[in-house]
């Protein structure tokens, strides 16, 4: 069974879609599902998340951040990956609020999170 890796930002914007397109490339043993922008997983593609599935969350910044704790109890039993656009924009206390099992920063190497989700997707699937 493959296992789904789901992506979900708070808001559209180019750098999401950037990270989308990283991620198909990257994810492309498993099905990358990527949620709409802001639609509080309400989509009816979220219908299909599993618990051995991921959940890979987008935020630009600390308001991003704050509209993606207001809906924890959505996705708080899956696996976690976050991915900001700079660390240092968001206070780490902040964005660890949402238990992410990694932290992935855009200026960081692309092969980081290659390594992990193919780890993980790897153990699982």
């Amino acid at each position: 069974m493959t296992n789904n890796v789901f992506l979900y930002a708070a808001r559209d914007s180019e750098v999401y879609r950037q990270v989308e397109h990283a991620l198909h490339r990257i994810c492309s043993q498993s099905r990358l599902i990527a949620l709409p922008p802001g639609s509080q997983f309400t989509s009816p593609l979220c219908l299909e998340l599993r618990s051995n599935d991921i959940i890979i969350l987008f935020a630009r910044d600390e308001a991003e951040i704050n509209d993606l704790l207001a809906l924890r109890d959505e996705y708080e039993s899956f696996r976690i990956v976050l991915i900001v656009e700079n660390q240092q924009r968001i206070p780490g206390t902040k964005y660890a609020l949402l238990t992410p099992r990694f932290v992935y920063s855009l200026d960081d190497n692309l092969d980081e999170l290659k390594d992990y989700l193919q780890n993980v997707l790897k153990r699982n699937g």
